[in-house]
């Protein structure tokens, strides 16, 4: 930009000396236009190969303006310099001139596209009007005039009219967008395109006055606007590339720079307005400063209700910042809570794990960073500063046998981090000694789902390692004593199982000695009774016969001796058995003993099923009915009851009688064996009962009896039911 200002300052100074003739001032400024549009078109070009999408397309589009004005420069220059002709109204040279304003209008376009889109607001249509306020009443001042005494053709004045009012529009445009958008680091590369597009304009406005008015004279001052205007394009175009190969992104200056724009521009259009009137104050007619009252009037209504919505939205602006001025400072009391709580927290914790033995971890996986408490530091013998925060410290102390399967552990964790991270590791003490500790963690997790950071915890377990060390061996110990106590059993059991069938066999061989005897002496009584029959007195007779009935009651005894160790003895086979039907089966192999006493039987027995073996309920109900039917006999109309029903849970069985019954005091001792009541009268060995009681129990049940004298007796049996049973109306 150097260059351009030194070769601006001689161009002015040429062209205001007037020092030349009109020859060399003409060809020096065809050349001097010529040059400055290439270049501008050249930087343009350089511009767009650097950037990428619309911004290349607008900068494509600027160099592609420039180029057909500079074309239209060069057609000027055959016609003044090479044919040395007075250029026509109009010639091909106005087609470049013609092709620049829209190109620039559809470059600003494309360029404005790139920003995000804004909606409609006042501002916006405000500053809409004041532009085109501002424009109208430069063009009336400029133009009234002129029109009404040009002696030139119309369609020759239209069409340099034309040439320049696309220049107008994209000056229009370019000042409303750089007005109404953000532009962050374009802003100074747009700036330029403005200010370039605004000495374009006034250039070619005071061009298209004059050459209305009068030929033009080419020593006129204001031709330094079109080398002016190429030479902020193309600054526009380095700073753009500048801009892309620094990298920089918006910053506060710009926005502020930004603002400035916002707040000059309205200044800027006034000034337009003044300099125009002051420098055609001469040719100001009564129609014209009318007309430029009107449009001042317009300017300032359009100003003031900008200004107006523009102090309405800063104060409400205003009002939002102080909520969030109350907001933050809230917030920021609250945080200052939060962060006391936290350090009251971090002391709690420490004076936590400190009292418990707790070392406490913090490990960051990304960045390696590690960050130890005070207690863990000290379960390894030392101060809180004698030991770095790094995970080297941790790994190096590993115990060389527990250094690969901990690091994997550690590594499967972090590839599958939802459970708990728990291992036990050796670490290296200040004393040389290795510790046992034990290590549980949890991950959290980042928004990916990896671990971003390990908490955990660290528990010294080395007397728990030597306790279960001893534990250990005092379990191979006792597993030795044990094997040995349960060889002994072993062989205790064998011992005893061939003393009890020893003690079996022993039972029958002495049942069956003891039987052969009685079976003699029963015998010979009773050849003894038929040899001498008619020989014995009644006396003698009595003897033999009572001989005969000790010999049976023996026989008896030893029988029912017999059953009470079978059935101690027999293995128990538990099935389901339906009372009612065992019951009347029963009833009926015993039907004979019954009619013998005349007794009558009352049956209601419940069909539950119950859990019991066949032959032990059939012994225990045996000897329960023979006992009613022995102490009933002597009653006139013996009577004996079976019911039953389901109690607790449980399946009760009564066997009721109206006989001698018994002292109520003695309901226990009837079921202990050879203990008989009524010994008199009553035969009986005082086995039944108690074979009862076994045969009951050997089935998990249990048995008792109720009784008075001369009220007859009750005994109950209470068995397991063989499946769950809704309860009775006897419940």
């Amino acid at each position: 930009m150097k260059v351009w200002t030194a070769a601006l300052v001689l161009y002015a100074i040429f062209i205001s000396s007037g020092q030349f003739g009109f020859e060399i001032t003409r060809v020096v400024n065809d050349i001097a236009w010529t040059v400055a549009a290439i270049l501008a078109a050249i930087s343009s070009y350089r511009a767009a190969i650097s950037l990428q999408g619309r911004d290349r397309s607008a900068w494509l589009i600027f160099a592609l303006a420039c180029a057909s004005w500079a074309a239209g420069q060069l057609v000027w220059n055959i016609y003044e310099l090479y044919l040395g002709i007075p250029v026509p109204y109009p010639s091909y040279a106005d087609m470049g001139y013609l092709a620049f304003g829209p190109l620039m209008i559809l470059g600003l376009f494309v360029l404005r596209a790139t920003q995000q889109e804004r909606s409609l607001t006042w501002l916006r249509v405000a500053n809409f009007g004041l532009i085109l306020c501002s424009l109208s009443s430069v063009l009336i001042t400029t133009f009234a005039e002129p029109f009404d005494q040009t002696q030139r053709s119309l369609g020759s004045s239209l069409i340099v009219v034309a040439e320049n009012a696309t220049i107008v529009v994209a000056f229009v445009l370019a000042i409303y967008f750089l007005w109404s958008y953000r532009w962050g680091d374009r802003l100074l590369s747009y700036t330029l395109i403005t200010l370039s597009l605004v000495a374009q304009m006034v250039a070619g406005l005071l061009y298209t006055r004059e050459l209305i008015v009068s030929d033009y004279d080419a020593s006129s001052y204001f031709y330094i606007g079109w080398l002016v205007a190429f030479a902020l394009h193309q600054w526009a175009a380095e700073a753009q590339v500048s801009a892309k190969a620094s990298g920089r992104e918006e910053s506060m200056p710009m926005r502020q720079s930004q603002g400035l724009v916002e707040a000059v521009v309205p200044s800027f259009l006034l000034l337009c307005i003044a300099l125009s009137a002051s420098m055609l104050a001469e040719e100001l007619t009564e129609r014209v400063i009318h007309l430029r009252t009107l449009l001042l009037v317009a300017f300032s209504v359009i100003l003031a209700s900008r200004e107006a919505w523009l102090y309405l939205q800063g104060q409400q602006l205003r009002f939002a910042l102080d909520n969030s001025a109350n907001s933050l400072t809230r917030a920021r009391e609250r945080l200052n809570a939060v962060d006391a709580q936290r350090r009251d927290l971090e002391r709690v914790i420490e004076a936590t794990s400190r009292a418990g033995s707790v070392g406490l971890w913090e490990w960051e996986p990304a960045t390696n960073a590690v960050r130890f408490s005070r207690e863990w530091k000290r379960q390894l013998g030392y101060d809180e500063h004698e030991v770095p925060d790094s995970f080297e410290e941790w790994s190096k102390r590993l115990h060389p046998a527990d250094y690969a399967r901990v690091i994997g552990e550690l590594e499967r964790f972090l590839r599958h981090p939802d459970a708990e991270f728990i291992s036990e590791q050796r670490l290296r003490h200040r004393d040389g000694s290795y510790r046992w500790m034990l290590s549980q963690a949890s991950a959290l997790l980042d928004a990916d789902g990896r671990p971003s950071r390990m908490l955990g915890s660290t528990v010294d377990i080395t007397p728990f390692k030597h306790l279960e060390q001893s534990l250990r061996v005092s379990e191979g110990r006792y597993r030795d004593l044990a094997d040995a106590l349960e060889g002994r059993v072993a062989q205790r059991t064998k011992e005893l199982s061939e003393a009890y069938r020893e003690s079996r066999n022993y039972a029958h061989a002495v049942a069956h000695d003891l039987k052969a005897p009685l079976r003699a002496i029963n015998g010979f009584c009773a050849l003894l009774e038929q040899s001498a029959i008619g020989k014995l007195s009644a006396e003698e007779r009595t003897y033999i016969e009572r001989a005969r009935q000790g010999a049976m009651r023996m026989a008896t005894l030893i029988d029912d001796l017999l059953n009470y160790s079978r059935v101690e003895h027999r293995e128990q086979r538990l099935r389901p058995i339906d009372c009612q039907v065992f019951v009347e089966d029963l009833i009926d192999e015993m039907s004979e003993a019954i009619r013998d006493v005349s007794a009558a039987i009352h049956l209601n027995v419940d069909s539950t099923p119950v859990l019991a073996d066949r032959e032990g309920l059939r012994i225990a109900l045996a000897n329960l009915l023979q006992n009613a039917l022995k102490f009933s006999k002597h009653n006139p109309q013996p009577r004996i009851v079976i019911e039953s029903h389901v109690e607790a849970g449980r399946y009760l069985l009564q066997v009721r009688d109206n006989g001698i019954g018994f002292d109520p005091e003695y309901r226990d001792k009837i079921f202990e064996i050879f203990n008989r009541l009524h010994a008199s009268g009553y035969e009986g060995t005082g086995i039944g009962l108690a074979l009862v009681r076994k045969a009951v129990q050997r089935m998990e049940g249990d048995v008792w009896a109720e009784a008075a004298p001369g009220a007859g007796a009750t005994f109950f049996v209470s068995l397991k039911l063989a499946a769950p049973a809704t309860p009775s109306n006897h419940d």
